[in-house]
């Protein structure tokens, strides 16, 4: 019985340590071993966030959707979405026009209650 007992103690102890070392290697080693110019050659290489071109524009029901679908045509913007239960859309801005400018050109359209950059907003 006893020597059942210290084999049993002994392989839970062993159990605990593996348990201890994985859990210990993960975060850290990683952060360490990435560590150094990597990093940066990493943040170069990541390629734009497609969010940043994507603008989500709400209109006036009453005064349709017509100025704002000819004014999206007639910019090279590309319709990307219609929302069915709001009166918006969104659109991708075309390559070369500042995002600042289009949501400025947008706005200044007959019908346009808003006009804002695609996004997630946490809520807390």
């Amino acid at each position: 019985m006893k020597i059942y007992l210290k084999a049993s103690l002994l392989l839970m102890g062993f159990l605990f340590t593996q348990t201890t070392i994985v859990s210990a290697q993960c975060p850290i080693k990683e952060q360490i071993m990435n560590s150094g110019e990597d990093d940066n050659k990493q943040e170069q290489a990541k390629p734009a966030d497609p969010t940043t071109r994507t603008l989500i524009i709400f209109y006036d029901k009453a005064k349709g959707n017509k100025p704002l679908l000819k004014a999206i045509k007639q910019n090279n913007c590309t319709l990307t979405y219609k929302y069915k239960e709001f009166n918006g859309v969104a659109i991708k801005v075309r390559d070369g026009w500042d995002i600042d400018k289009a949501i400025a050109y947008f706005k200044g359209v007959k019908g346009v209650l808003s006009v804002g950059k695609n996004g997630v907003m946490q809520l807390q």
